[in-house]
Parts: C-alpha cells; structure tokens; sequence
C-alpha cells in the first residue's frame, strides 16, 4: 500500500516557494533516538559501550565538553546554567578533568583518535587563561587526536581578553566560534549581548590577525526589529573582516525566553514575517559567494582552507560524539546520552566514580539512514545510492520526493537529489516531512503485519513492548480501539471494570486518598495534576470538585463504567482508576501516588484493592453482549415506606429519619464528604 503524503510533508505548489511553500518555518533539528535506557540500566551499558570499540569508530569521532556558566543570560538563550562564580567554576573545572581522566580505563573511547572536538557553554571563555590551558593539557592527555583533528573553541567577545586567547592558541585550540549575532549595537543589546559595534569589531580584527586558527563568527537573521537593511550591512562588515568562516542562522525564538515574552507583550519590535526571512537567507547566501565564500553546508560557509566545519557537520551525520561535563549532550555507538543538567548533582556523580547520565536511550531502528538523511540535508544534497543501500529511500519516499520537485524543492538528477535555493530554506521542514513520512510508512507496516494477529491481547503487548513510552490509550488508537475496548482486552489481573453507578462511593474515597496524579489525555495531549483528588457536592445535577488547585463538574449519569487497572509503565508498577462514557471514552484517570523511593503508597494499594473487591462484590460490568437483557415488569413494585432506611451514596451509611443515629454514624458522617450531610445533621440534631 503506497503511503500519500500530505501537504504539511511536501508543501503547496507555488510560483514563490521560497515564501509558500510551508505555513511555518521550523528551526529544530530532528531527534533520532530508540527506547529510553532505564535508570537503573544506565551505568552498567555505559560501562559496557566504552570497553568496546564503537560500532561507529571506522568512521568520524568527536567529543564535546560543556562548560555551564555565563556572566550574563541572553534574552534568546535557552542554555542558560549557572551565573560564572570563581569559586563554582574551579571546583567544576577539578570535575570535568576527573571525568576526563576515567576514559583512561575506557578503552573504547581511546582506541581510536577523535576528528574533532568542541568546548561549547555557556561561556568557555570565561575560565581564565592558567584554566584554559589545564583543559587544553587534560584534552591532549586523555583524548587520542588525529593529527588533522579540529579543535573548537567557543567565546563570546566580551572578556575574552588577548592573555585568554593567547593560551588557547598555546593549548592546541585551531578554531574559535564567536558569536556575532548582528554587529548593530542596539539589535546586540536588545539581545543581552554587552559590547557594542565598535567593540565587537575591534576585536575581532584583533583575533583575525594571526595565523595559528581559523576565526569563525556567528550572524543571526530574523532578530526582533531587525531589516533587510540591517541584515545586509552586517553581511558586508563580516566578508570585509578577516574571518575565515562564517555561520548564518535564524533565530530560534522560544516564547518562554526573556526575549519571547518582550515581543508578545508589544516591549520590542515584532521579528520579520517570513518574506522578509526568505530574503534575508537569499542576500546571505549571494553576498557570500560574491566575497568567494565557499558553500560548507546551507548554513557554513569557509573561505580559509583550514575551515572545514568538520564538527558541526558530523555531529548531523550521526558520528560518534562523546558527552563531557554538565549538560552536554551526544552519542556512543548508537545511543543518545544527556548528562545530568543539575550542577550539584553532576558533582555527586563524578564524586561516586559515575558517568553524570540523566537520560539515555537506545539506538533508533533506522540509525544510519536517518542520520545519512540529517547529513544530506545539512549539505544540500541526499545521495540516494548511498541512502538505498541504508534502507531503499528511493522507493520508500518516492511519492514525497515527486511532490518536492513538482513543488520547486528539488532537483532529481540521477543518485542526487538537490536542495534547490528554496529548498535549503525550508531544509529543516523538509528533514522533519521525510523522517515523518517514514515514520508513518513503518506504522501503516506494523499495521498491517498485526492484523494477522487474532488475539487483541497479543497486538497490545506487542505494541508496548516496541513503544515503552506509548501509553495504553495510544496503542489502543493504533489498533482502532476505544479506551474501554483497549481495557477490556486486558487480562483480570490487570484490569477490572465495575459499574458507573459507583462513583459516588468513589468520590468519596478519592477525597481523602491522599497525594494522587490525575490525567487527562484527550486529542493527543496529556495532562497531569499532582495532588490530593479534592472533595465536591451536588449542585444542578452534577458533582462539582471543590480543590484549590483542581476544580471541575462531573457529570455522574456519563459515567458508564468505572475500570480498576494494574499495569506496568517504564518497568514501574501502578495502580490507576479509570472513568469511562457509554462511548468508550476515558474521562479522567486517577494513578495512585509514590513516595521518595518512587514506589507506591502501601496504604493507597491497600485501599485500592479493597474497594475494587466493594464493587466487584455488588456486580462486576457485564460485557456488553450481556448487559442487554430486558427487564423484567411482571415484578409489582411497592411505594418505599417513608421510615425505610436512608443509604447515603457517598459514606455509605444506613438509617431512619426517626431515628437518632449512633455517635459511631455521626463521626463517619463527619469525615464523609457527603453532599445529604446537612439535611442529616437537621434531622438528627
């Protein structure tokens, strides 16, 4: 069955694509990750992974060393750590050469040189120079280079005095990243960037006057108030400079940043529409090429024959790139690596003789051709003979890449298929719309191979098993399921439905459960509120919630049936209430709480089995087929006597009108969250 993609994956025909082709222009890069790694997994793979040689050592190896501190915090910046204090940094600098030194029992991250490192942050160029040169030694002493090997170091102009750059030449580094953003001293300051033009420019003629490195500076287009105007003069000044490479991107706003706030309450200037944008990445690339600029990748260009954009580009294509210090992020053999972010916790982690992981996951699937994909599309062009041999790309994406070329993205030439200018705008939107497609292509397969399954059961576990981090109701989905269908295939002893008529004495549980998550997943988003379920009353025909934080009105007469399940999530047992509709939607779940040892409350399981035993022992929900015998009318009904016994839904409490209650009844009726509590305690006195 061929797959039709659609217009979010291969965009509006147009006589301008440059500018229509998408609604949007997306700006991040696409993760390629498989099955999170347990926690408890975690070190022991990590052990295992650096005493073999990596499956990806016969070709490009990098590392990346993060330095987490800054003097100040752009208001663009999402990577923003920790505010540079002498004494903090020392101490992390003490722990990053440790966690350097223990590669020396790791012999398969040594075994082979590394084509490239990168001392990214933060701010790098914040250690002083005795610092610099100590991490310079500790690289050359720990890390096996080639002996072309690139060696970044990044820095932002503001303190990075000659004695700092002086001693990264003496430690080795051959390349420096600087990050510009715009020359112009107010669109700088708008950005939290501290020196101005005269500055900035200063010193960087200062830098490009040796020839032991290449200098590479870093323009961003699509700044909040920024023209076509400005943009061009910022391009004539970086190609009369002396740089020998130079890196244009577009802004990334993010709407919690400082910056994002500003511009959506109307404190600065809107950023350019997308027309704007489009010419703004046209002028960049002919000013470039008119100053002889070579063309390194859409977003790279070079014009010393010593910059080779070498680590920015491998990183894309899925090389290896090991992760030191706090918050740095890469790969080793496959498999995705994030340290731990936290600063004091990173310090524990190295203190115990620990890789500092905070998350991990295991190899995509497809590794090799995704990352090929993330590496054509970073240079312009995907080589599909390379591809094919990788996983049939061609055939697979055939359909998308004919709607491209008839849409003005591409150019089919033979093994080739090219970015055209409008293409290489959009190439972000273009490598998410291919990994999308073929995401949805192995979906519609595992579709159609588990159709040949006839346990509904066995489509469910298997499902899981292949996405650990799908929750129940999104596997159901998959199989066109509703959530009480995908809860009725459960076996007993993971799931047990009652009768909607319960909830009352649900409610009334809920309300002194204790701490509680509840969630609600509706239209693809999940929510989660963490605390105690609050208590309610009637009013107007419904159950209205009452929390400080959580408050709603339920409707008791829509819910149909109400499901007790037990079911293993990300290797951790739960335990978790679910309230269902007549159509087999799920309202709202309740998951029992954990305490710091993220294993359940023993009292709420207690109670949990117990009142699922209450309301299985007055009838469990019958199936459907079951449930649909008539009723029976040949049975007279007599008037209820007024001094029958009152049952009170929610405590569950018995009694007359005209007689007094028991001070036992009282007290429970007390602790009750009943909504007949004051017509009671009226009767009674």
């Amino acid at each position: 069955m061929t797959l039709i993609p659609d217009l979010s994956l291969t965009g509006r025909k147009s006589d301008q694509p440059m500018v229509s082709a998408f609604s949007r222009k997306e700006t991040a890069h696409m993760q390629v990750m498989g099955a999170p790694v347990m926690p408890d997994d975690q070190q022991g793979l990590w052990h295992q992974l650096t005493q073999v040689q990596p499956r990806a050592s016969q070709g490009a190896r990098l590392a990346y060393l993060h330095i987490p501190f800054c003097q100040t915090k752009c208001s663009y910046c999402a990577f923003y750590q920790n505010r540079t204090s002498d004494e903090k940094v020392a101490n992390y600098l003490d722990a990053l050469l440790s966690e350097l030194a223990m590669t020396s029992q790791q012999p398969g991250l040594i075994d082979t040189p590394f084509d490239g490192i990168y001392i990214g942050g933060g701010t790098p160029s914040d250690l002083s120079p005795s610092q610099i040169a100590l991490l310079g030694n500790a690289i050359h002493r720990y890390l096996p280079l080639r002996t072309d090997a690139e060696l970044t170091f990044e820095a932002r102009f503001h303190g990075f005095d000659k004695d700092r750059f002086t001693a990264c030449l003496d430690a080795g580094f051959n390349r420096f990243s600087l990050g510009v953003q715009s020359f112009d001293t107010e669109l700088r300051q708008r950005l939290g960037r501290i020196d101005d033009e005269i500055t900035v420019r200063r010193e960087l003629d200062r830098m490009c006057n040796q020839d032991q490195a290449v200098i590479v500076t870093d323009l961003i287009y699509g700044l909040p108030g920024q023209t076509l105007d400005h943009w061009q003069r910022d391009l004539d000044i970086l190609a009369e400079s002396g740089v020998g490479g130079a890196d244009l991107y577009q802004l990334i706003l993010l709407p919690e940043s400082q910056l994002g706030r500003s511009v959506n309450k109307g404190k600065v200037p809107a950023p350019p529409g997308l027309e704007e944008k489009a010419a703004m990445f046209a002028a960049g690339r002919k000013t470039l090429k008119r100053h002889h600029f070579n063309r390194l990748s859409v977003s790279h260009f070079g014009r010393d024959s010593r910059e080779r954009n070498r680590y920015n580009h491998l990183s894309k294509a899925g090389a290896d790139l090991v992760p030191f210090g706090c918050g740095a992020g890469g790969r080793v053999n496959g498999h995705s690596i994030m340290t731990e972010r936290d600063l004091n916790k990173y310090h524990q982690e190295i203190a115990a003789g620990n890789k500092p992981i905070a998350m991990m996951t295991k190899p995509h699937p497809q590794h090799d051709l995704r990352y090929g994909i993330g590496g054509g599309f970073d240079l312009g062009y995907l080589d599909l003979n390379t591809l094919d041999q990788l996983g049939d790309l061609s055939d697979r994406a055939k359909p998308l890449f004919d709607a491209w070329q008839e849409n003005g993205l591409v150019q089919h030439d033979g093994r080739y298929l090219n970015l055209t200018e409008a293409g290489q705008f959009w190439n972000i939107n273009m490598q998410q719309a291919v990994n999308r497609y073929l995401d949805l292509g192995d979906e519609l397969l595992k579709r159609q191979e588990l159709t040949i399954m006839n346990n509904t059961l066995e489509q469910i576990e298997t499902i899981s098993k292949q996405q650990p981090l799908s929750s129940l109701a999104q596997v159901g989905r998959q199989l066109g399921l509703t959530e009480l269908e995908t809860v009725q295939a459960l076996p007993a002893k993971q799931a047990q439905l009652v009768d909607g008529a319960n909830f009352d004495r649900l409610m009334a549980e809920l309300a002194d459960f204790g701490p509680t998550t509840t969630v609600i997943e509706v239209a693809g988003q999940i929510l989660e509120y963490k605390g105690g379920f609050p208590e309610g009353s009637y009013g107007h025909g419904f159950y209205n919630l009452k929390g400080e934080h959580l408050r709603g009105h339920l409707n008791p007469r829509e819910v149909y049936a109400i499901a007790f399940v037990r079911r293993p999530f990300m290797r951790m047992d739960t335990r978790a209430i679910w309230l269902f509709n007549a159509q087999g939607l799920c309202s709202f779940k309740i998951y029992l709480g954990r305490d710091d040892k993220r294993k359940l409350l023993t009292e709420q399981v207690t109670r949990f089995d117990e009142l699922e035993q209450e309301f299985l022992a007055k009838a469990p929900l019958l199936p459907p087929e079951e449930a649909t015998a008539e009723l029976d009318t040949s049975v007279e009904l007599n008037e209820e006597p007024e001094t029958a016994p009152k049952l009170c839904p929610i405590s569950g409490i018995q009694f007359k009108q005209d007689q007094p209650l028991q001070e036992q009844q009282k007290e429970q009726l007390k602790k009750g969250r009943c909504p007949m509590k004051r017509l009671f305690s009226k009767t009674n006195g």
